[in-house]
C-alpha cells in the first residue's frame, strides 16, 4: 500500500496511481464531439495512436450524451473476433444474439431485426453507438452499423487506431459530408503538469513534468505507465510538498511488455535495425551496412515505429518513441548488445569521420565495455562538452580519468562538468587534485588560474561561499600576477553576488584592458559586464551587452552556452522591469537546459521564473517555482538557491498575510546568511510589517540600503525602498522618496524612476499622481504594484469629496489584486468596511482573469460549474464590476 507524504516531509511514494487518471486537456473535444453529434453529425471518428486517450474522449462525450438522455450503447472490435460474423454488434443488440447471427446471411433480414432492436432499447431516444477499435471489428458488424447510420437509426462514434485503415465498410459514412473526424494530440507539458499534479495531490517540479514529457511524447497511457514505474522504483519522491524526480523515469513491465508486443511481429532485418537503433540512434540512412536494412526501413517507416529527419545535410532515422528504445535495449542479450555497438563502431570509424562521428565511436565503445585510449575520451568528453551534452561529457571525462588521463587539464574538464551537473562536493575534489597535479607536474600558470576561477565559482554556489572564493582569487593574483584577466573576471561574479557593482565592473574593465579584441573575448566581456551595469542602474547597457553576448552565444560554432548567456539577460530584464521579455527568455533557457541536464542553469531558471511572477504579482505562481528551486537545490544544489528561494517564500507568505507561516520559512534559512544579505532584510522586514511593526520593518530596510548604496547596488536599493513605500506609511514613503530621488540622479534607469514615482505620489496622497503610476504599473504587467496604487489612490479622492473617482479607484484596485493570488499587503486593506473576498473567491477570480472558462475551472478544482458561477457572481457584486471581462482588463 503506498503512503502520502505531507509537505515538509521527504520519500514516500504517492497514492492513487493505479487508479483511473482523470481526463485532462480534452474538454474542446469532448465538447466538439458532443455538439456535432447533438447537431447534424450522423458519425464522428476519434483517431490517434494507442494510449493517447480515444477510448476516453470517447466515453466523455457519451457520458454527456447519456446526460441529455440519449441512448448509448457500446461495442469494441476485437481481432480474435473479427472473423466472427456479428462478433461486435451481436452482444450489444437486444433479443436473441443467435437468431441474429443466424440472420447475418440474409442483410435485409438483419437489418431490420437490429433496427428493430435498437428502437427497443431506446425507446423514443436518439441513440449513439460508441464502437472502440472499429478497424477490428467484424465485416458483418461494418456493413449493420453503416446501413443503421445511413438510415438514420443510430449515430455513430468510433475509435480508430494511428495507421490503421477505416473498414471499408464504413468509408461511406466516414466520408460523408456530415461526418467528423477529431484527431487526439498529445498532452502538452502545461497539461501533464496538471494531469500529474492532480493524480499525485500535489504539485510536480516544472522540470520533472518537462521530463516526463519528454519520455512520454504527451502520450497518457505512456506517462500513467512511467509514473507508476518511477514511485515503484522510489525515483518519485515527495520532499517539502513538491513532487520530484531523484532518477530516471522508469516504465513499468507492463509498458515494455506493450512495446515488445508491438516489436513482435518484426521479421530479421527489421528487428536488426530495430536494435541498432535502440543503442545507436539516431543513424543517418547509409550507416546501415547490413543487407535489406533500407527495405527494412521502408517497412518500420510504414508500421509508424521510426521516424526520419531530413532537417540536416544527411537523412538521419531515429525510433519513434524514447520508449521503444529502452524496452528493446532491456530485450537484447549482452552479447549480442556489445556485437552491435562494436560493429557500428568500426563501421563509422572505417570512414573518414568528422568530430561528432569520433564522438559517437567512443560513447559506442564506451557502452559496449570496450573505452577507447584516454586521450580519445578526453578528447571525446569535450566535444561533447561543446555539443552542450554535459551528462555524457562527464562520463567521457570520467572515463578518460579512469583511463590513465589524470593530468590537471583532464582533471579540470571533469570538475567543471561535475559542478555544472549540481555535484558540487564532487567537484571540489576533483578540483583540488587537479591543483595538486598542475603544481607538481609545473603546468603553466593559465591552467592554474583556470582551476582557481573553477573552484571559486563552486564555492559561488555556498549560501556563504562567495566571500571564501574571494579570498580564493585573492591569493591567486599574488601567486599569479600574469593571470589577472582571468581572475579579475571570476572576482566580478562573486562580486556582484555580495552586491559590489562599483568594485565588480571595476575588475571587468581591468580585464578589458588587457583583453584582446576577438569575438569571443569580447563576448565574455560583454557578459561579464551586463550584471554589474544593470546593479548599478545603468540599464540600457546591460540589456546592450547582454543581447550582444546572447547573439554571439547562438551563433555557428560558438563555446559559450546559449542558456548560460540567456541567464544574464534574464537578470537585466528583470532588474530593468521587462517582465514578458525576461518570461519568454527564462522559458528558452530552462527547457535548454532540462534538454541537456544542465541542473545549473535549471536551478537558475526556476528561480528566475520566481522572481519574475513575483514582480507580476502572480504570488501563488512564484510560490510554486520557489517551492521547485528548493525541492531541486536540496536534491542537485547550489545550496545558496535553496536559501534565496526559502527567502522569497517567507516574503510571498507575508504578502499574503500568514505571517506565522512566513516565520517558519525565515526559521529553515541557513544561519549567517542575514549578516550581508538583501533578500534575508527584505524577509525580515516583510515579517516585521505583517506583525504590526512598521517602524522596525522601515529600520530593516534602511540599514540595508546604507550598506549597498556605498556598493553600488542601485538597482536593489531601489527596490527595497519601493518595499518600504508598500508597508503603508506615509512617513516611510516620503523618507523613501528622498533617498530614491538621490538613486535616481545617479542612473538612467527607468525602473528606478517609476519607484521614485510611486514613492512621491503616496508620500503627498497625490491621487492623480498615484493614478498615473498605478496605470503604468498595469501597462509593464505589474498588477500587485498598480493594484496598490490605485487603492492609494481612492482614499485621498474620497477625502477630497471625489467619491466617483474614489470609487472607481477602488474598484480598479481591487480587480487587479483579485489577479495577485492571496496579496494582503498594507496598501490593499483599503476598504472602509467593504465585504472582502474569500480565499475561494479569490482562487477562483485569478483563474477567471487568467482566461479559463467556468468548466475548465471546476474541473481544476473540483467543484462544479455552477459552484464556480456562483462564486464569480459574488466577487463580481463585492467589487463593483460587472463580469470577468472586467476582472481581465
Amino acid at each position: 500500500m503506498r503512503v502520502s507524504v505531507e509537505p515538509g516531509e521527504s520519500g514516500g511514494a504517492p497514492r492513487g496511481l493505479d487508479e483511473a487518471w482523470p481526463l485532462v486537456g480534452r474538454d474542446s473535444l469532448v465538447g466538439r464531439g458532443v455538439a456535432a453529434l447533438a447537431a447534424t453529425a450522423r458519425t464522428v471518428l476519434l483517431y490517434g495512436p494507442s494510449g493517447i486517450g480515444k477510448t476516453r474522449v470517447m466515453q466523455a462525450v457519451t457520458e454527456r450524451l447519456g446526460d441529455d438522455d440519449w441512448c448509448v450503447l457500446t461495442a469494441s472490435g476485437n481481432t480474435a473476433l473479427s472473423a466472427v460474423p456479428l462478433g461486435a454488434l451481436a452482444p450489444v443488440l437486444a433479443g436473441d444474439p443467435v437468431a441474429m447471427v443466424t440472420a447475418a446471411g440474409d442483410p435485409i433480414a438483419l437489418y431490420a431485426a437490429a433496427s428493430a432492436a435498437v428502437r427497443e432499447v431506446a425507446a423514443g431516444r436518439r441513440t449513439i453507438l460508441a464502437v472502440d477499435d472499429v478497424s477490428a471489428v467484424d465485416s458483418v458488424s461494418v456493413a449493420l452499423i453503416a446501413q443503421l447510420v445511413e438510415s438514420g437509426v443510430l449515430r455513430l462514434i468510433g475509435t480508430v487506431r494511428e495507421s490503421d485503415p477505416v473498414p471499408e465498410g464504413l468509408l461511406p459514412v466516414a466520408a460523408a459530408g456530415d461526418a467528423v473526424r477529431l484527431d487526439i494530440a498529445p498532452l502538452d507539458v502545461d497539461e501533464v503538469s496538471e494531469l500529474l499534479t492532480r493524480v499525485l495531490g500535489g504539485p510536480i517540479a516544472h522540470r520533472d513534468a518537462v521530463e516526463l514529457h519528454a519520455v512520454s511524447h504527451g502520450n497518457p497511457l505512456f506517462l500513467r505507465e512511467l509514473a507508476i514505474g518511477a514511485a515503484d522504483a522510489g525515483s518519485l519522491v515527495s520532499a517539502h510538498g513538491l513532487w520530484q524526480l531523484v532518477g530516471e523515469p522508469v516504465g513499468t513491465p507492463a509498458l515494455r511488455d506493450l512495446i515488445r508486443a508491438r516489436l513482435r511481429v518484426l521479421g530479421d532485418d527489421e528487428r536488426d535495425t530495430v536494435e541498432r537503433l535502440a543503442l545507436c540512434e539516431p543513424l543517418a540512412f547509409d550507416e546501415f551496412g547490413r543487407p535489406g536494412a533500407p527495405e527494412a526501413l521502408a517497412r518500420l517507416e510504414m508500421r509508424g515505429l521510426i521516424r526520419v529527419d531530413e532537417s540536416g545535410a544527411r537523412m538521419r532515422v531515429g525510433l519513434a518513441h524514447p520508449h521503444y528504445a529502452a524496452a528493446v535495449r532491456d530485450s537484447i542479450p549482452r552479447l549480442r548488445s556489445v556485437s552491435l555497438l562494436l560493429e557500428q563502431a568500426d563501421l563509422i570509424a572505417a570512414r573518414p569521420m568528422t568530430p561528432a562521428d569520433e564522438l559517437r565511436v567512443a560513447i559506442w565503445r564506451l557502452d559496449a565495455g570496450r573505452p577507447s585510449d584516454a586521450g580519445v575520451l578526453a578528447r571525446s568528453a569535450s566535444l561533447a562538452r561543446l555539443a552542450h551534452d554535459r551528462r555524457t561529457a562527464e562520463r567521457l571525462a570520467a572515463a578518460a580519468v579512469a583511463a590513465g588521463a589524470d593530468d590537471a587539464a583532464a582533471l579540470l574538464l571533469h570538475g567543471e562538468l561535475l559542478w555544472s551537473l549540481g555535484r558540487a562536493e564532487d567537484a571540489l575534489a576533483v578540483l583540488a587534485r587537479a591543483e595538486e597535479r598542475a603544481v607538481a607536474d609545473g603546468d603553466p600558470p593559465e591552467l592554474l588560474a583556470a582551476i582557481g576561477a573553477a573552484r571559486a565559482d563552486v564555492f559561488g554556489g555556498d549560501p556563504l561561499g562567495s566571500a571564501r572564493g574571494l579570498e580564493l582569487l585573492e591569493s591567486l593574483e599574488d601567486a599569479l600576477p600574469g593571470q589577472s584577466a582571468t581572475i579579475a573576471l571570476s572576482k566580478a561574479v562573486l562580486l556582484v553576488n555580495l552586491e559590489y557593482a562599483h568594485d565588480a565592473l571595476a575588475h571587468v574593465e581591468s580585464a578589458a584592458a588587457v583583453a584582446g579584441d576577438s569575438t569571443f573575448e569580447q563576448a565574455v566581456l560583454d557578459l561579464s559586464r551586463a550584471m554589474p551595469l544593470v546593479t548599478l542602474g545603468r540599464d540600457a547597457e546591460a540589456i546592450a551587452a547582454a543581447e550582444r553576448a546572447v547573439r554571439f552565444a547562438k551563433g555557428d560554432q560558438s563555446v559559450l552556452v546559449p542558456r548560460r548567456a540567456e541567464l544574464a539577460l534574464a537578470h537585466v530584464l528583470i532588474a530593468a522591469d521587462r517582465l514578458d521579455d525576461a518570461r519568454a527568455t527564462v522559458i528558452e533557457s530552462l527547457h535548454d537546459a532540462i534538454r541537456h541536464d544542465d541542473a545549473l542553469t535549471a536551478r537558475l531558471d526556476e528561480f528566475m521564473m520566481g522572481r519574475i511572477l513575483w514582480q507580476l504579482g502572480r504570488l501563488d505562481a512564484a510560490a510554486r517555482w520557489f517551492r521547485d528551486t528548493v525541492g531541486g537545490a536540496e536534491l542537485h544544489g547550489p545550496k545558496s538557491l535553496r536559501e534565496f528561494a526559502r527567502c522569497f517564500l517567507a516574503i510571498v507568505a507575508a504578502e499574503q498575510g500568514d505571517v506565522a507561516r512566513a516565520r517558519e520559512l525565515r526559521a529553515q534559512v541557513i544561519e549567517g546568511l542575514d549578516e550581508d544579505n538583501s533578500v534575508t532584510a527584505l524577509a525580515d522586514a516583510w515579517i516585521a510589517v505583517g506583525e504590526g511593526r512598521p517602524d522596525a520593518a522601515a529600520a530593516t530596510i534602511l540599514a540595508r540600503v546604507d550598506v549597498i548604496e556605498q556598493r553600488g547596488a542601485v538597482s536593489v536599493a531601489a527596490g527595497l525602498l519601493h518595499h518600504l513605500v508598500r508597508f503603508g506609511s506615509r512617513a516611510h514613503a516620503r523618507t523613501a522618496a528622498e533617498r530614491l530621488a538621490r538613486l535616481a540622479a545617479a542612473s538612467d534607469s527607468p525602473a528606478v524612476r517609476r519607484r521614485l514615482a510611486h514613492a512621491t505620489a503616496e508620500a503627498a496622497a497625490d491621487a492623480a499622481g498615484l493614478r498615473a503610476v498605478g496605470a503604468e504599473w498595469e501597462s509593464i504587467g505589474h498588477l500587485l504594484y498598480a493594484a496598490e496604487a490605485y487603492a492609494s489612490a481612492g482614499q485621498p479622492a474620497r477625502a477630497a469629496g471625489h467619491g466617483r473617482e474614489a470609487t472607481a479607484d477602488l474598484q480598479r484596485a481591487a480587480s487587479l489584486a483579485a489577479a495577485c493570488e492571496g496579496a494582503r499587503t498594507p496598501l490593499l486593506r483599503f476598504s472602509d468596511g467593504a465585504e472582502p473576498l474569500t480565499p475561494r473567491e479569490r482562487e477562483i477570480a485569478s483563474l477567471a482573469a487568467q482566461g479559463l472558462s467556468s468548466n475548465e475551472i471546476a474541473t481544476r478544482l473540483f467543484l462544479s460549474p455552477r459552484t464556480v458561477n456562483n462564486h464569480l457572481q459574488s466577487t463580481y457584486a463585492k467589487l463593483g464590476i460587472r463580469g470577468r471581462h472586467e476582472l481581465r482588463a
